[in-house]
């Protein structure tokens, strides 16, 4: 197997002492010149402060306001391993001041100009740079990052308007601005009307069914290659998101009926937000080896079920299942990592879940079945697909 870091080592990064990341970290001596209890007091209350600023930040705002401080984020991380810095302290840049040691002003522009040429709108752009400013300030705070590569952070401004339209004039059109779509809903008898707004991304990396194949075959005896093709399973013929693929436990998983259930964070209040899915038989097969025989009994019945492994060693050995969960962002590494391995650069859970919807399309699922089966709380988007697959059978592309 590649030795590629970034992606296959699925283990956290060793726990490291909070220790040297707090602003002045020096061994006090009262009988020391100048030094008062009181400065003493003060190093301490820095530190103290330091070590919680992430966490008080985060109880201050609202719930949306976090969810999308986390997407920000889980961006930011992707940005730095798609340009293969690895990431030995983590992908927590919400919570975790350690994650931000090593950041400069040069990553934070790079993380700029790599929005710009993947598409993002300028608006978006700003917002992400934004969110990254607000959290290296906290991690200059916290020790993490020096003082002065701090200021220097907080210089990396977003695009002006003007800017924005001479930026957006200069790079090749990646965005449709809209497209409207006109459809029959099952069981109504009134057409609907409705439109869809600009993308964030240029294009999703595409799959055939080929390349989906091989990355839901088995590739080894390991019980980490069981364990990727059941996620590459999840994904490609479920369709799921990172997000719910991560917080799948082995109680989510009923082999009698051939069934998953399944929660949707992302549309969390909504008839959505619990979904069961009839299990495909690759599927099925998948998750019956994997629980029956390769899944730790201490973890169940409540254990995550796409669990972290061990590293897989040239001469086969290794790739044990750990204790804990894949999160959502080694998830989405280790499909990037999968997709490499196979050719396909910059595979996301995301493309994975577009394989999936257009596939269903093109079967002739309807716009309410698209709905339901991926969770989507809008008509807009599950026409999309079938707008797509309608117009590929017309052309016989």
């Amino acid at each position: 197997m590649e030795n590629t870091p970034v992606f296959d080592d699925e283990t956290n990064a060793p726990n490291k002492s909070r220790e040297g990341l707090m602003i002045i970290d020096h061994d006090y001596n009262l009988q020391s010149p100048g030094i008062t209890p009181l400065a003493i007091a003060g190093q301490a209350a820095n530190q103290a402060a330091g070590a919680t600023i992430f966490q008080r930040y985060g109880q201050e705002k609202s719930a949306n306001t976090i969810k999308r401080h986390a997407r920000d984020l889980e961006l930011f991380a992707e940005y730095l391993i798609d340009v293969g810095i690895p990431l030995v302290n983590g992908a927590n840049f919400q919570y975790e001041p350690l994650a931000w040691q090593g950041v400069t002003w040069g990553i934070v522009e790079g993380f700029s100009q790599w929005l710009l040429q993947e598409g993002y709108a300028i608006a978006s752009i700003n917002a992400r740079l934004s969110t990254v400013r607000t959290y290296a300030q906290m991690a200059v705070k916290a020790g993490a990052i020096d003082r002065q590569e701090g200021l220097l952070i907080q210089t990396i401004k977003g695009f002006s308007r003007q800017g924005g339209l001479n930026v957006d004039a200069r790079r090749s059109q990646t965005r449709k601005e809209s497209a409207i779509y006109d459809y029959k809903p099952e069981g109504k008898t009134h057409r609907v009307v409705v439109s869809r707004g600009s993308t964030k991304k240029a294009q999703a990396t595409l799959l055939n069914d080929d390349l989906a194949g091989q990355l839901k075959q088995v590739q080894n005896n390991a019980p980490q290659a069981w364990r990727d093709a059941l996620l590459m399973c999840l994904l490609l013929d479920h369709g799921l998101r990172a997000s719910e693929a991560a917080l799948l436990t082995v109680s989510n998983i009923d082999l009698a009926a051939g069934q998953m259930r399944f929660f949707r964070p992302k549309v969390k209040g909504t008839a959505q937000e619990w979904t069961t899915h009839k299990m495909t038989p690759q599927m099925w097969e998948l998750s019956s080896y994997y629980i029956e025989s390769l899944y730790p009994p201490t973890l169940r019945p409540a254990g995550g079920l796409i669990l972290a492994t061990t590293r897989l060693l040239k001469n086969g050995e290794g790739g044990q299942l750990l204790g804990e969960t894949l999160s959502r962002i080694r998830l989405s590494e280790r499909v990037a990592y999968l997709g490499k391995k196979l050719g396909v650069p910059k595979l996301s859970a995301h493309d994975c879940r577009h394989y999936c919807a257009t596939k269903m399309a093109r079967l002739g699922y309807g716009v309410d079945e698209l709905m339901a089966w991926f969770g989507w709380t809008s008509a807009q988007t599950a026409m999309r697909y079938v707008a797509a697959a309608e117009v590929q059978i017309r052309y016989k592309g």
